[in-house]
């Protein structure tokens, strides 16, 4: 089959791989020139889940590893702190391990694809893996996005360890995430776009210089806010569709979920099922909404313990499960103390 990739972040790197090395054709096509292309986020996941994914496709995840954290410093409103013990959370090379998924792909850089595109006519389904940009698909009017923005930085002495900070109201929070030898990622997403944290940062840090600033907003809006995950041939997959955990604004992990499910699809059949696509897709991640409503609960001031008990339950119950998909401890009571404290 005769297969476009739209974008070449972690979800079309990934798809482009086991796509072709299943015995497609493919082709990517990448908004940003090579020489400025370069992978966002701050670089941390689950070493417990993104090594499977790695094996699959053929790399050894350990060839990455940046960082392997012990425990995060969570500082909350009213001087509250937490620490979550971590058990797989790392750091990881983004940009050299998404280059070497793509070694041996056909990928056209500088290249923005809409609809209309007249070279997409050429190829039997065109997927949607621009991300926030969601750039083939119709917009949701349940879209719900927070501005964000991060620093790449060097030069960094005295903290060696995940920390974040907890914005009052759950509207966002600050990350520090350590990638070694003095570099981290630093940032803030944050509804009211006040970023507090990162000029408190370079305060504290006078000698850390910025490699690099990156603009980029986060979609928190689940799978069932982001109908329609298809339309004629073109296929979303990944944060195009929604595959980004709410509370915390990560999408590294439930993209590649969502990549494997849409391979699974793919190949079932000499078409693709995009009704049983959706199916998969909305069950698989039936309980991020549940989580998605009490982030918005929490900032608009309406979220009650007792009212909302079985939406908090529905939460804990699926992270525990999923304990090592996210590479820290899930605690009930710490969950409630976190919660209550934002």
């Amino acid at each position: 089959m005769k297969l476009a990739i739209v974008g070449a972040g972690v979800a079309g790197s990934y798809l482009g791989n086991r796509l072709q090395g299943d015995g497609h054709q493919i082709e990517i096509f990448e908004a940003t020139r090579k020489e400025s292309h370069w992978p966002v986020c701050a670089w941390g996941a689950s070493k417990n889940v993104l090594e499977i994914f790695s094996k699959n496709a053929g790399l050894d995840f350990d060839n990455y590893v940046l960082h392997r954290g012990k425990k995060l410093r969570m500082d909350l409103p009213d001087e509250k702190v937490e620490y979550l013990d971590l058990k797989g959370l790392v750091t990881y090379d983004k940009y050299l391990w998404e280059r070497d998924l793509c070694e041996g792909l056909k990928i056209n850089y500088g290249f923005h694809c809409t609809p209309e595109s007249d070279f997409l006519s050429n190829f039997d389904y065109i997927i949607d893996c621009t991300g926030f940009h969601r750039s083939l698909l119709p917009r949701s009017p349940h879209d719900f996005i927070i501005p964000s923005y991060e620093f790449l930085v060097e030069n960094v002495s005295g903290v060696d360890e995940f920390y974040v900070i907890g914005y009052k109201g759950a509207r966002g929070y600050f990350w520090f995430f350590p990638l070694g030898n003095g570099r981290a990622y630093i940032g803030a997403g944050d509804i009211d776009r006040k970023y507090y944290g990162i000029s408190e940062f370079f305060v504290k840090n006078p000698r850390a210089q910025v490699l690099r600033k990156i603009g980029r907003p986060i979609r928190l809006s689940p799978p069932k806010r982001m109908l329609p995950f298809h339309i004629d041939n073109i296929i979303g997959v990944g944060e195009s569709i929604g595959c980004v955990f709410p509370l915390l604004g990560e999408g590294i992990i439930p993209s590649l979920i969502c990549c494997n499910i849409f391979i699974d699809v793919l190949n079932k059949d000499s078409t693709f099922d995009a009704g049983l696509y959706e199916k998969r897709i909305l069950k698989k991640f039936g309980y991020y909404d549940d989580v998605y409503r009490i982030v918005r609960l929490k900032m608009d001031g309406k979220l009650n313990s007792i009212k909302h008990f079985k939406l908090l339950m529905s939460m804990y119950r699926n992270m525990k499960k999923e304990e090592k998909r996210f590479g820290f401890g899930i605690d009930f009571e710490q969950m409630n103390r976190l919660l209550k404290a934002l």
